[in-house]
Order: structure tokens, then sequence, then C-alpha cells
């Protein structure tokens, strides 16, 4: 009976385990674009939004750290979840927002279900296929008043063959609407 137990709850602890990919478009260019990409280093996905302020304050830093970490070999995709922004709203927000990664646009929250993505920005780093940083860009609701940097040093931690310290951390922002 023990062992029946514990076949069914590893049963249930695997089927558990959600294979993050996708392939969507390009809210922009409305070019595709999978997730992931088997050449990467690793992989960051970060959910943003086109009316937080939350989210906006931190699109420069994503961008800065999308020219420092690409030429390591990560790949970034943001994804646009919110249901209560239209696509031309979104659109015009991240056209003026010059993101130099894809923004794929997640019509049904699919993606922020899968991952339970709760607000924005909210950040996760892949390598292998396997989460091993999930939560705040930083600190801050606001970029300008951060003290700590959770993904920036998740991804030095990578960079650098080491274990990533902090792989959980509170994200900070506004909702997920759904």
């Amino acid at each position: 009976m023990k062992i029946g137990i514990v076949l069914l709850s590893l049963f249930y602890a695997l089927a558990s385990i959600a294979v993050v990919s996708f392939q969507g478009k390009d809210l922009l260019t409305e070019k595709p674009v999978s997730f992931p990409t088997a050449q990467a280093k690793g992989s960051v996905i970060v959910f943003l939004s086109a009316k937080c302020p939350c989210s906006a304050s931190h699109e420069p830093k994503l961008a800065a750290l999308y020219q420092e970490f690409s030429k390591q070999g990560f790949e970034f995709i943001a994804v646009h979840s919110n249901q209560d922004e239209s696509v031309e709203f979104s659109k015009e927000h991240f056209k003026k927002a010059a993101l130099p990664f894809p923004v794929v646009h997640d019509s049904e929250a699919k993606i922020a279900n899968q991952l339970k993505a709760l607000k924005t920005p909210h950040a996760y780093v892949f390598v292998k296929g396997e989460v091993v940083f999930e939560g705040g860009v930083d600190d801050s609701a606001n970029a300008a008043h951060s003290k700590e940097q959770y993904l920036t040093n998740a991804l030095r931690e990578i960079s650098l063959g080491k274990k990533v310290t902090v792989a959980q951390a509170r994200a900070l922002g506004c909702v997920i609407k759904r």
C-alpha cells in the first residue's frame, strides 16, 4: 500500500512539471517567436505591461541586461499577458519602449498561467529547460529605487557557471489582469 502511495505521489509530481515552450508572434513585427531556442545558454522571460508604471520603470534596465547578456548567449523574451490592455495600445507603448528583444502577445494569458506569473515585471530564467530564477527584476516596484538586483545577479552567476544564490524573489509591480 505504501509503495502505491509513493508511486502515485511521484506520478503527480512528474505530471505537474511543466515544460515551458511556446510559439507566438512578436507584438511589433508579427514575426514568429519560439521559446526556448536550442542554442541559448539561458533564457529570460519577463512579463511586462503597457500601462503599468512599475513595468515601464524596468524597461531600460531590461534593455541594458539584454545588451550585456545576449552577447554571452542568453535570449530574452518579454510576454504581454494583460487582458485589459488592447493590442493597439500595447503596440504603441512597446514601440516607444524600443526593447531590443521580442514582446510576445499572450492573448489568453496561457503563458502567464503556465508559469504562474503574478505581476509586471515578473522574470524567469531558464537553463536547459529548468527554472533557475523566478521573481522580481529587483527589490523595488520602481527600478530607480532598487538596491538588490536579483535578475542581474542571477545572470552573472549563471555566466560564471555558479548556482543562482537567490533563486526566488518577490515580484513587485502591477497585477497581471486575466
